[in-house]
């Protein structure tokens, strides 16, 4: 006895759009970007007194003195 081929053309339809299944399939969402952290560090000398102004705003903001340092970068290259 020998086996019939079986034609699934017909049950292949290359023009519907995937069933969602509430089961999230590889690679169906985007990757989220990752956002950009604190790795270098950078040796700056400065008066005494400026460090103190800096370490000052960053207790008052309650943030991380590199945060204190960036936002016065930016507002420079701003300006500039």
């Amino acid at each position: 006895m020998t086996k019939k081929g079986l034609d699934l053309g017909g049950m292949i339809d290359t023009a519907a759009t995937p069933k969602e299944t509430g089961i999230p399939q590889r690679g169906a969402r985007p990757h989220k970007v990752k956002a950009e952290r604190r790795s270098d560090q950078m040796s700056v000398r400065m008066k005494p007194s400026t460090r103190a102004l800096i370490e000052s705003l960053a207790d008052a903001e309650g943030v991380p003195i590199a945060e204190i340092v960036e936002r016065a970068i930016a507002a420079y290259a701003k300006n500039a």
